[in-house]
């Protein structure tokens, strides 16, 4: 038996009420929440109570309640120690309840003096029933201190139990895996928001504290009477001593027995202070700091209480576990950040216990510091209901998080080195990708990462239909073949699905939408559909105040090099947003701030079906912002946000082409940095840049489109097909399959296809992307000028129009189109002429020529044969021709096409010849400035004497796009 099981039927729970002693109901309620938890729970129990409350007195009843054998208690400091060692032995706050018999006799109690640093100190404690020790005495995550025998404390009671999270408490608490732990706090959350293990078992917050009247009103004062000068903080903390003189001074007058705390946050400034207020004020002051002795701390304490002194001068030291009722006036020269060191600095204020005590008073001057978005320190803040309730409100979201977490119950392939990490732990960044699901998810299904990540922890919760993945990645180092070198990456997976909407959020550390689609699709069977922009910016709806820093515009030229892609940055770069811009530009991602629910946020997004907040959320936060999210993107009502933004045209979304497809462009990033595309023909792995492919509309209708990727022995055929899912696919089984890489990771097209669509351009000179469509301009386009049309006598030329390059069997025909121009092009004005004809080409001939202003020319010339034995206006080899001219606007940057040309020269890629000049001579010509870029179309289908209108209109609209992207107008070669 022990002390504590011997006295157990001693302790009685008397009811205050009115002058009678006796526990408060919150105190009574705490005892019998402890009880109640051990009675079918093994893990730690929070008691949230605040300072001031009486806490002390549940302390240590919970000994006798739980009839313990030998009780740790461990506290944040020495002085806290001794108070807690000398009132447990005497049992005093019990006894003076009325809990204990005032003849019972004392416990045997120890506090630790020094740091055990042998094996036989520890079981010098057996003698004893309560052992008191600060955390830097016995534990052994510290050096000297030796391991302690596991059955020392059957249970431990934790004072200012928001400490437990650091490495030497829980080392401590982890000695003694079998006992029992109570840990005690005014604040269960810490600043750097690292979990107090345990489970809440009793939370009594401040709100309540405040209406049972255990705290009373606080009175706070801004100095503001501050004098002008250079020494601005000196200055202030003259008009803070002085004004606390005077409060100190009325108090006293007005009856009250109150002293004053000084406080601020360093030792040089208290320092500093000791000398202010001996100079500007009658107080009489001592400094009490971190380094001083326990003795002269108690020599202090005494002074105080026998009035010889004022009040004192603390750095921070006293806001835990100090007990001294009669500190009412606080002068703040350095105001806590942190909520939760707030509360304690209040909770020693506020009480009402004890005689002559009238309200507390905090003087400070307007700093502003911000504590939980609350200005505290600001003229007119009713801190006597501002505290409370932002205490109650921090307490019970740190109740709500932890009954959240709780319910992520099924564990999945979580290793044993992982079995005790917590949910609470992580902070994921808030960025999500969006998925359209068909139906209903199985979020309890398994997802597989592929075979180069291992799964090493899992944990699902049916009820938020969310799950939690961890895996871990080895693989080689790129800078050696040393199989001993290798990389271990770690990344998390977050899952949530939102039944109302068939939404599925993702929330990854590894980012790669290939990955992201791959998993989706394992885990439902199909793939899945990205989101358009036009759905995705419904995230912005009900935010106020809305401004921008980083908007995207997307060139109506989509391939226009000029610039494809607009980037506006800045603290306010929506108000550069023109409406003129609403006619070049579709909008693309954006990234801001705003006010949601008085809340300041940032949010940004983008066409990748993609969201994102510039922070990091704890598991619930982020699973209640997807959630949020989800219920915009439902709402399918425009998102208005009151800027310029609005300015710019969203895609609609589309489940039919609206005009013959000319052309497909892949997304811009594939021009900018290539990927290099792999595939295997008979046994054989070919490589090479995904640019260097044609990519070739076969066939298209309002359904969708097929596709060619062709050269470099490839000819492999993709489909389009806007309303289905996936909308791109292999046209067969049969057809090659094609990876692109991107640096160390690859993909199928098809799948980046699916995350990354191609970029139709539509007869009707509008686009569509994914299933969004972008609608023309809707200014009519000027009328054609016919003075562009060069007349060209073909036959004079002996030109065949039906031969554009050659015959069957790759011949080279004399009498082809093309054959035709080399002659044409080959003179003495033309320094560079180059025939690119063939896969991958940017146009049929680019000539290069300086001009004489030192810059430079470059003319791309494109050719088609006519559909037909005679010169005619042929509808299908105009629209061709003219796809092609607006397409290689994309290579209108010279030094890049220089360097591209290069490259098929060298790699014999197409025809690849130099007519003219030479590579040394193009490297020359790259570095001149200006340059001035135009298309030609070289088409003898088209009859200059009798052009008609709806050819014109095609060509004027070719024009439009090319004088929009910066090039000269349009130039035609064609029959007379």
């Amino acid at each position: 038996m022990s002390y504590f099981s011997d006295n157990y039927l001693r302790l009685t729970f008397p009811l205050a009420i009115g002058e009678r002693p006796g526990f408060r109901e919150a105190q009574r309620g705490a005892l019998f929440a402890i009880g109640s938890h051990f009675s079918g729970r093994k893990d730690a129990a929070i008691i949230t109570m605040p300072t001031g409350t009486g806490k002390t007195a549940v302390l240590q009843a919970s000994a006798f309640l739980l009839q313990a054998g030998r009780v740790l208690v461990l506290t944040p400091s020495r002085l806290v120690r001794e108070q807690i060692a000398e009132d447990f032995q005497k049992l005093g706050v019990l006894k003076r309840l009325g809990a204990l018999p005032a003849d019972l006799p004392e416990p045997r109690v120890t506090a630790t003096a020094s740091r055990i640093t042998d094996p036989l100190q520890w079981e010098g404690l057996r003698e004893f029933d309560v052992v008191v020790a600060t955390v830097p005495s016995v534990s052994p995550h510290l050096d000297q201190v030796p391991e302690p025998p596991e059955d020392l404390f059957d249970l431990i009671l934790v004072d200012e139990a928001h400490h437990s999270p650091a490495v030497t408490w829980t080392a401590t608490l982890n000695m003694f895996p079998n006992a029992r732990r109570v840990l005690f706090t005014a604040t269960p959350f810490r600043r750097d928001d690292r979990e107090i293990l345990g489970r809440f078992a009793y939370t009594y917050d401040l709100k309540r504290a405040y209406q049972d009247g255990i705290f009373g009103h606080i009175q706070f004062e801004l100095v503001d009477d501050i004098q002008d000068g250079e020494n601005r903080q000196e200055l202030e903390d003259i008009a803070i001593a002085r004004a606390a003189e005077r409060k100190l001074v009325a108090d006293r007058a007005a009856g009250f027995d109150h002293l004053l705390m000084v406080r601020t946050d360093s030792k040089k400034r208290a320092g500093e202070l000791v000398e202010l207020y001996k100079n500007n004020t009658g107080l009489r002051l001592r400094l009490v700091q971190g380094t001083h002795s326990l003795t002269h701390v108690r020599k202090v304490l005494g002074a105080l209480a026998a009035n010889e002194l004022d009040g004192i001068i603390c750095v921070n030291m006293l806001g835990e576990g100090f007990d001294m009722p009669r500190l009412k006036v606080a002068a703040v020269h350095s105001p806590h950040r942190s909520l939760a060191v707030t509360l304690q600095f209040i909770g020693r204020f506020a009480r009402t216990a004890g005689e002559r005590l009238g309200e507390a008073t905090f003087l400070s001057t307007a700093s502003g510091v911000k504590v939980e978005a609350e200005k505290l320190y600001s003229a007119g803040a009713v801190w006597a209901e501002i505290i409370p309730n932002l205490s109650a409100a921090r307490v019970q979201r740190e109740v709500e998080t932890r009954e959240f977490i709780e319910t992520f119950e099924r564990d999945v392939c979580t290793i044993p080195d992982l079995s005790d990490m917590s949910l609470y732990s992580l902070s994921p960044y808030a960025h999500v990708k969006i998925y359209r699901l068909r139906e209903a998810f199985d979020i309890t299904a398994t997802p597989n990462f592929g075979p180069t990540r291992e799964l090493i922890f899992g944990r699902v919760s049916e009820d938020k239909d969310s799950s939690v993945y961890v895996t871990r990645m080895v693989s080689p180092v790129p800078w050696s073949t040393d199989d001993a070198l290798v990389d271990v990456e770690y990344d998390l997976f977050i899952f949530y699905f939102d039944p109302a909407s068939s939404l599925l959020f993702i929330c990854a550390s590894s980012r790669g939408d290939g990955l992201y689609r791959r998993i989706v699709r394992d885990l439902v069977g199909y793939d899945p559909k990205i989101l358009g922009l036009s759905e995705i910016n419904r995230a912005l709806k009900g935010l106020e105040q809305a401004r921008f820093f980083n908007v995207g515009m997307r060139n109506r030229q989509h391939s226009s090099l000029v610039e494809s892609y607009r980037m506006l940055t800045g603290s306010h770069v929506d108000e550069a947003i023109r409406a003129e811009d609403a006619r070049l530009f579709h909008r693309g991602h954006c990234f801001g701030s705003a006010l949601e629910n008085g809340n300041e946020i940032t949010i940004g997004l983008s066409s990748a079906s993609k969201i994102w907040s510039n922070t990091s959320l704890s598991l619930p936060e982020l699973l209640a912002w997807c959630k949020s999210l989800a219920g915009k993107i439902l709402d399918d009502r425009a998102a208005i946000t009151g800027s310029n933004l609005d300015l710019l045209q969203m895609g609609e979304i589309v489940d039919r082409i609206p005009a013959k497809a000319l052309w497909a462009e892949w997304d811009k990033d594939i021009y900018i940095d290539p990927p290099a595309a792999k595939y295997e023909i008979g046994g054989r792995l070919y490589s090479d840049a995904l640019t260097q492919f044609d990519l070739l509309v076969e066939h298209s209708d309002e359904r969708g489109a097929r596709f060619v990727l062709e050269g470099s022995s490839l000819e492999t055929r993709i489909l389009f097909k806007i309303a289905e899912s996936p909308q791109f696919s292999y046209a067969s089984d049969n057809e090659t399959r094609v990876e692109l890489t991107f640096g160390r990771s690859g993909e199928d097209i098809v799948d980046y296809l699916n995350d990354n669509p191609l970029n139709l351009m539509l007869a009707d000179w509008s686009r569509i992307c994914g299933e969004e469509h972008y609608r023309a301009p809707a200014e009519p386009y000027d009328p054609f000028n016919r003075d562009r049309i060069k007349a060209i006598d073909w036959l004079g030329g002996g030109v065949d129009i039906n031969i554009e390059y050659a015959v069957e069997g790759g011949r080279v025909v004399p009498s082809s189109i093309q054959a035709f121009l080399e002659r044409e092009l080959n003179i003495d004005e033309h320094t560079v002429v180059f025939w690119d004809h063939g896969s991958g080409e940017a146009a049929d001939f680019i000539v290069i020529q300086q001009t004489a202003d030192g810059g430079a020319s470059v003319t791309l010339y494109h050719c088609k044969g006519a559909g037909g034995d005679a010169p005619g206006n042929r509808v299908g080899d105009v629209y061709e021709v003219c796809a092609q001219a607006v397409k290689s606007i994309i290579w209108c940057d010279l030094p890049r096409l220089v360097d591209r040309l290069v490259d098929r020269l060298q790699r014999r890629k197409g025809v690849a010849k130099l007519v003219r000049g030479d590579v040394d001579t193009m490297y020359e010509l790259a570095k001149c400035r200006p340059v001035r870029f135009g298309m030609v179309v070289v088409q003898r289908g088209v009859t200059k004497g009798a052009l008609e209108a709806r050819l014109a209109e095609v060509l004027a609209a070719a024009n439009y796009h090319l004088v929009r992207a910066g090039h000269a107008e349009l130039e035609v070669w064609a029959s007379a």
